[in-house]
């Protein structure tokens, strides 16, 4: 101890001396953090969490975080502020002098939360005149690692001043007056807090509800009563004080908690709470991204169960139940008789385990097994024929998001009577808060983040008790609420729902009582209307409300309190610290539904109130049953019976180790929307391999990849109708993937399923809502048995892309791909050996990454047809040919674009962790039956990729040589100058406008009629060979793209969304991409026809797409060159928004909960994203139409923002109008021109060509519109 106290001086003393001398400060002085007066931080002294260097203070249990400190000052002068803390990211703190907020400071970053990276930081200057004075340090949220403060003064201190701090008699007579100072505003808070008219609405509600057993007449009275006399002192009440001689305030209140608490709903005058002292100790998990299991202070607590009765008198506690050791106890559940409870406790191992006791007292017994001393259990609920849902830690996963370091719980069904114990659910992140629905299924909340945004993943899921059926009740795809705790069903409503709103980054277990009808809509949908292309200011924080739309098509009924108001959709990552609690100062949380309009809570008012029971209403009343003075309330229960709900019989058969999937039609529901039927030929099974304990993260799977190792299980047959019907493994997190004819995934599931032993798992289609039903005829598929999953190239393995893609590389590509990495403007990747294989090819892939949008994807949005690498090898590259590729090698490429570019299979654990390793196969084989164990697989693979013989390069074929002549046409190229000629006889300057409404318009130009050389000489195969072409007759064709306020008028319901950002800790759904001015895309080709016929019929013009032709003569404006201001190397900057130097800054940093997340770089030298770093245009992403220079016609954005889709059918050249290419119901892939703001000048330009299915919507498509000529001189142009 002695050696740890010297070592501690030392660096106190050197961390100390280091700030740098001002030249006006003459004296100082310093205190350690730790030495505060007052607050409500954690200490850790040297070599104690955190603190590997000095001694820090940090976040507790409760928030805001406070740290006092009472000082004298010996002289009147400007004292400079410093601090020494410890910060990985920003989080501001606010000073107040004597409780006048003066600065908000320590927002730098030191690299680390640890100690050892403490600077010294200057925070402000502060007069301060001679005396005491209380500097205080809050934040909302936890602080950063506070070492110490230092005061220096521009004025001398006395000879011989020393720093006096206040002695323990003075703190507490300071905590004294400020308790009481405290009290006198919670009750000051008490009286404003009773609503006149909800206190009304409920007396009539109750009158109406309970005729004969409410007397709604005496209430009324009371009602009048109180208001006289508040309105009387209301004025006292403002100045913040009560009147001196006034009755006190629980008199004042009496009158109408006596008509709120004679609710006969509370007949049975006795409930279960727990007490919990000191006060501030809430017992909460640190926050909702954590469990049980990793709440590190398990002992040292004075908590109980206890009884409360006397409910609407003077309220008294009774102990039910107390440990004998100083564990703690939570999650108190009780049996539907209300003979017997369940509570979570601590074991003789430290671990936490379950317990039951008689609901009047006695001894507890474990229930959860002690054979398994190195699992935690908790957060158990009975099932209605008296076996228990439990957590447990028992699958020896890690928290993706924590790199692994904490522990994943998952849910169990355990028999007490046999001590049985089976796995429930086999999800990626917690399954938590078990609680039974009226209806018998088990209800909890899954967190699941498959390459989605962690920080708002998390749904409502059912089941039936034996893990079958399990489904989404609410919050697929949407991206509110962040988390819904502690969810519970509402006994006289078949779907409602009573839970608690709360955070991420943010309070544990704690926010707004909320009430959720999944019956009535699935999800909130989020649809943000954005005011500018940027959501804000990089490290500021950030809350975004979308529409606000109704009950019926959100499920959320409303906010308690917050009668007659719509619940916003706010997405927000720390919603409780960040929003609500700026808009009300109440705490809730473990709410217990008497019936659909009243609640038992446990509340804090106000941040100095203590926890207490509370009855809430759908009125706004918030009535106080009992506080306990220097003690919590928590976990409010009715004491007495309830009615149980029906028993479910189990459907599983524990024998069998397989289930088996039917789906009715894969092109019913959303997720196939618009893909013609006849499309989808096959299903890719795959199943999902998740992070240990100690190691797990996105970044050991890949670049911008996905969350978790993903094992390929092969594939499945689509009958013609679409169905199908297979087996899969049971238990097992499975996933699909509807492939068309070449093997590519149609869409992505970004979830999983799993199917217990023997289930028979039904969906109807594909995302299909909850309430669609089976048809009632048998389907082509189930007119004969399931069948096997089809072996994809082999038996079920984690895909690798050593194993899987490399082969195909070396086969077929390292011939000229042997050397050294190339990057930049004409960059080559190298296939020396694999692992700079994957570096230098991934970039070529347009994949979801780890956090892709939280909303359904469009059919095709990552479709390997979306990847540079697809497109240019279709095209065909240096003689190799996608078409011309084997069908295993094209397969290998999609698999692993499909799967979102894994690097691994394997989470590669050292030897230290392979124990952990061991015990889950363990495990998974005692309460899972799961013999499959992907890390061996792994090792399967690298041991049979040893001993293969090497992969023979085979070179490509000879490539036919072709004409590279370009026709000569006379008069073509031509200059700006000879441009501008062409325009001279153009009607009204060739400038014209359309009117559509809505404050809309339409801004064309006129391009002439003239021949050019059409095509590229030196382009890709498909821009060859150059032909002449004639345009015929003149056009008008739109200056810009259409934007997406213009294609509103046309279809509103449109929303082109957003673009991915890479990397994890999202806040937000992308970059922009769907502000008003911003083009229009994710339109399909179908859709940009459909929007030219709407503006034909609007405005009487004859409005299409342009065709090919067309587009490139108007995209060149007389030039032959790639692009019309140059070649690949001229400076794009003024004249297109293309892949530039600002998309290396393309990665998130994490700024702090809640906060703008900062635009990171990628190292220097990566190429990925694909780029052209030589050259930096204004624009970050697409942007805004019209900001770029022009043509020599006046058109702008012909090149880069986004590609636009033409009226042809992508054919071969040489290009002829009339060969049937531009009719508009040839059914095959459509042509879009120019490049996007993803592509570099490589790929782009005006010959550029991209093809894509017609019904296909592509993130970086829109298009431009073009009026034909015939209809050049109507009066409305």
């Amino acid at each position: 101890m002695m050696r740890t106290r010297q070592l501690a001086a030392l660096l106190v003393g050197t961390l100390f001396a280091s700030l740098p001398p001002r030249a006006f400060a003459t004296d100082e002085f310093t205190i350690e953090a730790k030495d505060f007066d007052d607050g409500n931080v954690r200490v850790s002294l040297t070599g104690e969490a955190y603190a590997d260097g000095v001694s820090c203070i940090w976040h507790d249990r409760e928030s805001p975080d406070r740290a006092e400190y009472v000082l004298e000052f010996p002289v009147t002068a400007d004292y400079e502020l410093s601090a020494l803390y410890a910060a990985a990211d920003p989080r501001p703190v606010e000073i107040r002098l004597d409780g006048k907020l003066v600065h908000t400071g320590f927002a730098g970053v030191t690299g680390s939360w640890q100690t050892k990276s403490a600077r010294w930081e200057p925070q402000c200057t502060l007069r301060i005149e001679r005396g005491e004075h209380a500097i205080a340090l809050e934040r909302e949220g936890p602080l950063p690692h506070i070492c110490a403060l230092r005061l220096r003064s521009s004025v001398p201190f006395p000879d011989g001043w020393q720093l006096k701090r206040l002695d323990a008699d003075r703190r507490a007579e300071r905590a004294r007056i400020r308790q009481q100072r405290a009290r006198v505003q919670q009750q000051i808070a008490a009286l404003r807090r009773v609503d006149r008219e909800a206190v009304r609405r409920a007396i009539e509600d109750l009158a109406g509800s309970f005729p004969g057993r409410y007397d709604a007449a005496r209430h009324r009275r009371a009602l009048e009563e109180f208001s006289r006399v508040r309105d009387s002192i209301a004025p006292m009440l403002d100045e913040g004080r009560l009147p001196e001689g006034a009755p006190p305030v629980e008199e004042l209140l009496a009158g109408v908690r006596e008509a709120m608490l004679a609710n006969p709903l509370l007949d049975c005058d006795k409930l279960l709470v727990v007490r919990r002292a000191p006060a501030d100790s809430t017992g909460f998990v640190g926050a909702n991204y954590l469990s049980h299991a990793s709440m590190a202070d398990r002992t040292g607590w004075d908590n109980e169960i206890a009884m409360l009765s006397q409910l609407r008198g003077k309220p008294r506690l009774e102990t039910v139940y107390r440990p004998s050791a100083s564990h703690i106890l939570r999650d108190v559940n009780l049996d539907f008789d209300a003979s017997r409870l369940l509570f979570s406790s601590i074991d003789q191992h430290g671990r936490w385990a379950v317990f039951e006791v008689a609901s009047t007292g006695g001894e507890a017994r474990r229930i959860t097994p002690e054979t398994y001393p190195d699992i935690d259990f908790f957060d158990a609920c009975y099932l209605p024929d008296g076996r228990v849902v439990v957590a447990a830690t028992a699958n020896y996963q890690g928290v993706p998001c924590l790199n692994g370091s904490e522990p994943v719980a998952t849910l169990y069904l355990l028999d007490p009577a046999t001590g049985s114990l089976r796995q429930l659910t086999f999800d990626q992140d917690h399954s938590n808060d078990p609680a039974v629905l009226n209806d018998g299924r088990v209800l909890f909340q899954r967190w699941e983040y498959s390459d989605i945004p962690h920080y708002f993943a998390r749904r409502r899921m059912s089941m039936n008790p034996d893990g079958t059926a399990q489904m989404a009740l609410h919050g697929s795809n949407t991206w509110f609420p962040t988390a819904f705790r502690f969810a519970q069903p509402a006994p006289d409503h078949p779907t409602l729902l009573a839970g608690i709103i709360s955070g991420h980054h943010d309070h544990g277990d704690c926010g707004r009582l909320a009430l959720l009808d999944p019956g009535l809509a699935g999800g909130y949908p989020f649809r943000f209307r954005p005011a500018s292309k940027e959501w804000g200011v990089e490290g500021e924080h950030v809350a975004l409300t979308p529409d606000v739309l109704p009950a019926e098509q959100t499920g959320f009924v409303q906010l308690v309190p917050g009668w007659g108001k719509t619940v916003l959709g706010t997405v927000c990552d720390n919603i409780v610290t960040g929003v609500y609690l700026k808009q009300r100062p109440e705490l809730m949380t473990h709410p217990y539904p008497l019936s659909s309009k009243y609640f038992l809570v446990s509340m804090k008012p106000t941040p100095t109130s203590l926890w207490g029971i509370y009855l809430v209403d759908v009125f706004d009343n918030m009535t106080l049953i009992a506080e306990c003075e220097g003690a919590a309330l928590f976990e409010p229960i009715a004491l007495q019976p309830r009615v149980r709900p029906p028993v479910i019989r189990d459907r599983v058969n524990p024998g069998q180790s397989t289930a088996t999937v039917s789906i009715a039609d894969i092109h019913a529901g959303p997720g196939l929307k618009g893909v013609p039927r006849g499309t989808v030929a096959s299903l890719r099974v795959f199943s999902y391999h998740f992070g240990f304990l100690g190691k797990a993260s996105f970044e050991l799977i890949g670049t911008q990849a996905g969350w978790d190792v993903k094992r390929v299980l092969g594939t499945a047959k689509v009958a013609a109708d679409g169905s199908a019907y297979f087996v899969i493994p049971a238990n097992t997190a499975v996933s699909l993937q509807p492939l068309d004819s070449e093997g590519r995934a149609v869409q992505l599931m970004r979830s999983w399923f799993v199917g217990m032993p023997g289930e028979h798992v039904s969906c109807v289609g594909c995302h299909e809502n909850r309430s669609a039903t089976f048809p009632p005829a048998r389907t082509l598929a189930q007119q004969r048995a399931p069948e096997p999953l089809t072996p994809w190239h082999g038996p079920p393995r984690p895909f690798d892309f050593t194993y899987e893609v490399y082969p195909v590389l070396q086969k077929h590509c390292l011939g000229c791909h042997d050397g050294d990495p190339m990057v930049g403007p004409r960059s080559r990747p190298s296939f020396r050996e694999p692992g700079i294989a994957y570096d230098t090819l991934h970039p070529y892939v347009h994949r979801p990454g780890p956090e892709s949008d939280m909303a359904l994807l469009n059919p095709m949005e990552y479709h390997a047809s979306t990847s540079t690498l697809i497109q240019m090898l279709e095209k065909g590259h240096h003689g190799v040919t996608l078409g011309e590729l084997p069908r295993e090698s094209r397969e290998r490429l999609y698999c692993w674009i499909d799967l979102n570019v894994p690097r691994r299979g394997s989470f590669d654990l050292p030897e230290t962790l392979q124990h952990i390793a061991r015990r889950r196969c363990e495990l998974n084989k005692v309460l899972a039956n799961i013999d499959a164990d992907p890390e061996q697989e792994a090792r399967n693979l690298a041991e049979a990729a040893r001993q293969a013989a090497p992969v023979a390069y085979e070179p490509p074929a000879k490539p036919v040589e072709e004409s590279v002549d370009v026709p000569h046409v006379a008069g073509f190229p031509f200059d700006a100058a000879g441009a501008l000629a062409r325009l001279e006889s153009a009607p009204d300057g060739g400038v014209k406008t359309v009117d559509l409404g809505g404050g809309q318009h339409l801004s064309l130009r006129w391009i002439p009629a003239g021949e050019f050389a059409m095509g590229r000489r030196h382009g890709a195969a498909d821009e060859r060979p150059v032909t002449r072409v004639a345009i015929a007759e003149p056009f008008w064709i739109a200056h810009t793209e259409i934007t997406n306020a213009q294609y509103a008028l046309f279809d509103p319901a449109h929303d082109t969304r957003y673009i991915d950002m890479h990397y994890m800790d999202r806040v937000t759904p992308g970059y922009i991409a769907n502000h008003a001015d911003q083009p229009v895309a994710r339109v399909s080709w179908h859709e940009a026809t459909r929007f030219c016929e709407w503006l034909s019929r609007k405005t009487g013009l004859h409005a299409t797409l342009p065709t090919e032709a067309q587009w490139e003569w108007a995209a060149r404006a007389g030039t032959d060159s790639q692009f019309f201001f140059g070649t690949l190397d001229a400076d794009f900057g003024p004249f297109a928004n293309l892949a530039d130097l600002s998309l290396r800054w393309f990665q998130m940093g994490y700024p702090g909960p809640g906060n703008l997340q900062p635009r990171m770089p990628y190292p220097a030298g990566n190429n990925f994203p694909l780029r052209d770093e030589r050259f930096r245009d204004k624009y970050h992403v697409v942007d805004y139409v019209g900001q770029t220079e022009p043509n020599a016609w006046g058109l702008r954005d012909m090149v880069g923002n986004v590609s636009e889709w033409t009226r042809s059918t992508y054919r071969p050249y040489p290009y002829q109008d009339g060969d049937g290419r531009n009719e508009v119901d040839a059914p095959d892939r459509k042509v879009a021109r120019g490049g996007s703001w993803a592509d570099r000048p490589a790929d782009a330009g005006s010959s550029v060509r991209r093809a894509f299915e017609p019904w296909q919507k592509v993130y970086d498509v829109g298009f431009r519109v073009i009026i034909s000529h015939q209809t050049g001189r109507d009066p409305r142009l």
